[in-house]
């Protein structure tokens, strides 16, 4: 198949900047199959070698100057994506594509510049995002920014989203958000790939320590940090009296600041490189709070070696991961103390659940795997661009 590929930013390998790096994995994966085409925004703080990484992965590579995308007052498409349409435009007359792909939300209007089967990764939706931001908004002033960007984005994605043939999302939250402006069957939930060489497995903990990741300018990964520290770690603590709780995520905010000093409580903030922290903890304990979480610091963990309990939100769009099996799923406080508690009292168990979820990555979580998902995904893009032809033609 030949496929036209158009990101928002210019993706390369090795790195950790997920805007990067999922375009990158998915690229060097699908060149195998088929026939691509990139076009992707360039920034000058880029070097020569990595613009021209993607060249290796396609049959023709165009960079087009990172302008801006919308207007910050109305959100309607400003010249960034007027100068990415034109390459569109030009790449479908010398090209002549089977399919368009877009990495990102923000290239939505694109879907309608041609008549091709389009596919897009919505690696998270903004709406979502800011509605999460609003409910869990720390004062007036945030809540006003939230709740201005939450009608933005929700605009944005009811005006411009039903263009697109199918949306690949990471979570169930997401699925039914973006549900809301396209029908449900045309919205796939599949979650970002990990690399096996990079979040390697290792069982190197430090007895008796938990771990939470996740960013701390999010108030529902603040609630879940509280509860943890305040709730569950003193319960642990009175089983296991040595047992402590490592905080890793950037931006903490105040509230979190001030758990500083707690008994058994450690805010590190932010790290260059996660994975260490990951590594040192018996036990990972995932998003507590309802918001929107770090959709794929689960599949992260549990590729590392460490055992995740967290709720099942947790695991929306998982449903290969099984209770007892893969991770420890709770939906309490007093949930979460026992699954901890069971974990740190029986190593052996521990680590049998680290190796189940190490193997269930490395069998279906993989970048290959995802690839496969997005090969299908555009086959039944183009079956149903088709049969929607013939219809209208009948």
């Amino acid at each position: 198949m030949r496929i036209l590929i158009v990101s928002q930013s210019a993706p390369y390998l090795p790195c950790h900047d997920p805007v990067r790096n999922a375009p990158a994995q998915l690229l060097a994966q699908l060149a195998a199959d088929h026939e691509i085409r990139l076009i992707a925004m360039t920034s000058p703080g880029e070097t020569l070698a990595q613009r021209r990484w993607p060249t290796e992965h396609c049959l023709s590579l165009q960079l087009v100057a990172a302008d801006r995308w919308r207007s910050p007052l109305t959100g309607a498409p400003e010249r960034g994506l007027d100068a990415v349409r034109a390459a569109v435009e030009q790449a479908i007359g010398q090209f002549h594509p089977d399919l368009l792909h877009l990495e990102g939300p923000l290239l939505a209007p694109l879907a309608r510049t041609c008549d091709l089967p389009t596919v897009m990764a919505v690696h998270d939706s903004r709406a979502l995002r800011a509605r999460d931001a609003r409910h869990f908004a720390g004062g007036l002033g945030a809540w006003l920014k939230a709740t201005i960007d939450e009608r933005m984005e929700t605009a944005w994605e009811r005006r411009w989203f039903p263009g697109v043939d199918i949306a690949v999302v990471p979570s169930e939250d997401d699925r039914r958000e973006v549900a809301r402006h396209i029908p449900f069957s045309r919205v796939k939930v599949i979650p970002a790939g990990i690399d096996l060489e990079h979040y390697a497995f290792r069982r190197s903990s430090e007895a008796d320590r938990l771990v939470f990741t996740g960013s701390l300018t999010w108030r529902s990964n603040v609630d879940t940090v509280q509860r943890l520290a305040t709730r569950i770690l003193p319960a642990i603590r009175k089983s296991r009296p040595r047992a402590e709780l490592v905080v890793v995520g950037a931006d903490p905010a105040g509230a979190a600041r001030a758990l500083v000093g707690t008994p058994g409580v450690r805010i590190v903030g932010t790290v260059s490189d996660i994975r260490p922290s990951i590594w040192g903890a018996t036990v990972s304990v995932s998003a507590l709070a309802a918001g929107v979480g770090a959709k794929n610091r689960v599949l992260e963990t549990m590729a590392l070696g460490t055992p995740v309990v967290g709720r099942a939100e947790s695991f929306a769009g998982l449903p290969d991961v099984l209770p007892g099996h893969h991770a420890m799923m709770a939906d309490s406080d007093e949930g979460v103390i026992d699954a901890v508690l069971l974990l740190l009292d029986e190593p052996v168990g521990a680590r049998t659940l680290a190796r189940n979820a190490r193997t269930l990555v490395e069998q279906h979580h993989t970048w290959m795997a995802v690839a496969r998902q997005y090969g299908a995904l555009y086959a039944r893009a183009g079956a149903s661009r088709a049969e929607t032809a013939v219809a209208t033609a009948a």
